[in-house]
């Protein structure tokens, strides 16, 4: 969808809830994706106002996209000299590489030569050939970025680039939840592209349910649904932006073992967390790696959702008290819950 179809878009509708609480309802676009948020609140169209001011203020400083972003500056000077960066990129950055420990094979930081080549978010997509993506490949490598006390960042190998798009829309939703703290929302239904955050509950005391939508029919159709309290569900997988070439799908999701899309044996992963930078973090890595890495996060106590490509849906344990199908989904897909292992 494009930006200009969609950015003066901003439909906003306030009524009283009760107890001065009011609701607002607003839909924009952010971080190259649809946002959409109703918030409960004593003034909930300031608060709107103000997460739409964040995410913008975010997009500036993560994307690889926008100019005079800190990636960016990261970026240009990779292989030349360290870069000064905001406490906010630094804490990000220290997080992101602590997360993705057991799971570099499956995710990495360093995608940016990789994104770019390929062109997936650009209007002329293209195949990379196999002798480019070995070369690319030298170029992934989280190793090579180095966080140094005085709060600079470095990139090592020149050519390298950060692309945060794995993670970052998770971690905008952990800054918008801290601005729906500050302000006293009692309830509010975040959506960023999918990544689906729920804080406090509705007017009427009750929780939000959520849909886990159908990969195969698109978002017009939920699959399951459930409740989320205080948590964040990102969902990962190859139907959500892709491009098509001689007769094959290629999705934006790539796997930093071959510097191309990841060819997964799951339709999709979502993961469900506190966390929206893990809950982002976890969707994208189990995606690319796979079924069986997904069971064992479920098995270690990880919320998740995952849809294999043979139709079987992996559903934890721990959501089955709210969990129930939708739109007759119960007679297309096989249900198996996945308990945690006891320790």
């Amino acid at each position: 969808m494009k930006k200009s179809k969609i950015a003066a878009v901003c439909a906003l509708a306030l009524f009283m809830a009760g107890c001065g609480v009011q609701e607002a309802s607003t839909t924009t676009y952010a971080m190259s994706t649809v946002v959409s948020q109703t918030v409960w609140a004593q003034s909930p169209e300031k608060v709107c106002s103000r997460v739409q001011q964040v995410l913008t203020d975010f997009e500036n400083q993560y994307s690889l996209y926008r100019s005079g972003s800190e990636v960016l500056a990261i970026n240009e000077e990779a292989g030349k000299q360290p870069v000064s960066v905001s406490s906010e990129m630094y804490h990000f950055l220290q997080q992101a590489l602590v997360l993705e420990k057991g799971y570099e094979d499956c995710f990495a930081l360093t995608m940016a030569p990789v994104t770019l080549a390929w062109g997936v978010y650009t209007d002329t997509p293209r195949v990379v050939t196999t002798e480019e993506r070995e070369q690319l490949l030298e170029l992934v490598d989280d190793s090579a970025l180095t966080l140094l006390e005085d709060g600079k960042v470095q990139l090592k190998k020149s050519g390298q680039g950060l692309d945060l798009g794995g993670i970052a829309k998770g971690a905008a939703c952990d800054v918008v939840r801290a601005v729906y703290e500050e302000e006293g929302v009692s309830g509010a239904l975040f959506d960023l592209g999918g990544n689906l955050m729920a804080v406090g509950k509705k007017p009427n005391g009750q929780a939000f349910r959520v849909g886990f939508r159908d990969p195969v029919e698109g978002q017009s159709s939920a699959m399951a649904s459930f409740e989320l309290n205080d948590e964040v569900i990102a969902v990962s997988g190859g139907y959500e932006r892709f491009f098509e070439a001689d007769g094959k799908r290629y999705a934006h999701i790539f796997d930093p073992q071959t510097a191309a899309p990841a060819e997964s044996d799951l339709l999709a992963v979502g993961i469900v967390s506190p966390s929206g930078m893990e809950a982002d973090f976890y969707s994208t890595a189990l995606y690319v790696g796979g079924l069986e890495r997904t069971l064992d996060y479920m098995k270690q106590g990880g919320k998740a959702l995952a849809l294999s490509v043979d139709g079987v849906f992996y559903v934890s344990a721990q959501l089955k008290d709210t969990f129930r199908w939708e739109n007759g989904k119960e007679s297309v897909y096989t249900l198996q819950w996945i308990e945690a292992d006891e320790t």
